[in-house]
């Protein structure tokens, strides 16, 4: 999950603003302006050239400040006033519109691994990071129509997760005033296989001669994600990349998508899935507020068990067992609810909702109730979990105040 620094000011950027704002009208008449995102790929230089154009009739966007680290962004170019301080670029856009243009470093690694890579034959990335995050000054009412557009040599193809792109595509995210393009995308030699799954439409993609298994994933889609889609309605449309070598070794989420090494297996010998974890990810994009980190790891790896175990893949026994490994894990290890969660803290998670699960059913409710109340809001919080526990069970929750008062103690 991508996110910006704090915002800051030097001086210089504060007589910037002041020079480039002007107070916003006191009307709030819808003032549409359209944003065409484009990035053409270049491996033989290992580059991308990106660029931002907007249209626009009177001044409706003003000002985008973007956050574009060096390590990723250069050679800032194009109309109006461009200003780049530290790890940020301040555009003042012109009144009636104009283009930023800009060169993008794909390759970025994680832990020494690669999770964004560009190579002769391919390229795998987020949109977020072609495309950086910005805050906006517009006029009021003001709101984009956007649209993307990926180029590169003859012979590439480009899947991203509004599917593939042969020609510009056209999105909009209603949640937000600025749209901008997000989620796992990849790009040159593919190969793509495709299912409508529930209602949801499906695309498996990786480079021609990587090992993904994707046939084996959509068989494995095909009877787990029904599950996923009924505690979570509208589920949106997917894109899974896949990819093994130098990348990271294990799953990513991002809006709509996911990225899963090729080496990991659909099962693991401990009867979870990395996959149905991070489609519960994709599934619950609402953020968790600082300090609960611990409620999303927890309920996508409760879920990771739990659905292998109501989809038929595992029995009552293995699942059993595989409870009964993750609370050895937090015993040996000391895990606890903490954030960041990961290894025996999210083991120590997905128990706490798994007792959570149980006390909901005695009470005639279930988990499935509440993770979808849960997860509908904009923000994920201890406190959310509480109040929506305490109304399915008609008074406070034992498991919840258990775990609170763990983490109290902290």
């Amino acid at each position: 999950m991508n996110t910006t620094s704090k915002y800051w000011f030097t001086p210089a950027i504060l007589a910037f603003l002041t020079a480039a704002c002007t107070t916003p009208p006191a009307d709030s008449a819808e003032r549409p302006y359209d944003l065409a995102f484009q990035a053409h790929f270049a491996p033989e230089q290992k580059t991308v050239t990106a660029s931002i154009r907007v249209s626009q009739g009177a001044g409706e966007l003003r000002i985008l400040d973007l956050s574009t680290p060096k390590s990723r962004f250069s050679d800032f170019t194009g109309d109006g006033s461009i200003r780049t301080e530290g790890p940020r670029t301040l555009w003042s856009v012109p009144k009636k519109g104009g283009e930023l243009r800009y060169r993008v470093t794909v390759d970025h690694r994680r832990h020494g691994a690669f999770d964004a890579r560009m190579t002769d034959s391919y390229a795998i990335f987020r949109l977020d990071d072609l495309f950086p995050s910005a805050r906006v000054r517009s006029r009021s009412g003001a709101s984009s129509r956007a649209s993307l557009s990926l180029t590169g040599p003859d012979d590439w193809s480009f899947e991203t997760r509004f599917g593939p792109l042969k020609a510009p595509v056209a999105f909009d995210n209603p949640s937000r005033r600025f749209d901008r393009p997000t989620g796992w995308a990849i790009a040159g030699k593919i190969g793509i296989r495709r299912d409508d799954i529930g209602g949801v439409q499906v695309a498996v993609a990786a480079p021609v001669g990587d090992d993904f298994r994707r046939q084996d994933t959509l068989a494995f889609l095909n009877w787990t994600l029904p599950e996923v889609i009924r505690i979570f309605p509208g589920f949106p449309r997917l894109l899974i990349v896949g990819a093994g070598g130098e990348f990271w070794l294990g799953g990513l989420s991002g809006p709509g998508s996911l990225f899963l090494h090729s080496d990991r297996p659909l099962i693991s010998e401990n009867r979870t899935s990395a996959l149905i974890h991070e489609l519960v990810h994709v599934a619950t994009s609402s953020p968790p507020a600082p300090g609960d980190d611990w409620i999303l790891e927890g309920i996508a790896e409760f879920y990771a068990l739990d659905i292998l175990h109501r989809s038929g893949g595992t029995s009552t026994r293995r699942a059993e067992e595989a409870f009964a490994a993750l609370a050895s894990w937090v015993s040996s290890d000391g895990g606890r609810l903490t954030d960041p969660s990961t290894g025996a803290n999210t083991a120590r998670a997905a128990l706490l909702f798994r007792e959570l699960a149980a006390e909901l059913d005695s009470a005639g409710s279930s988990i499935d109730v509440l993770a979808g109340e849960l997860f509908s809001a904009p923000r994920a919080d201890r406190e959310r979990l509480r109040a929506i526990a305490q109304r399915l069970l008609g008074r406070p929750s034992k498991t919840l105040k258990r775990a609170y008062a763990e983490l109290d103690e902290e």
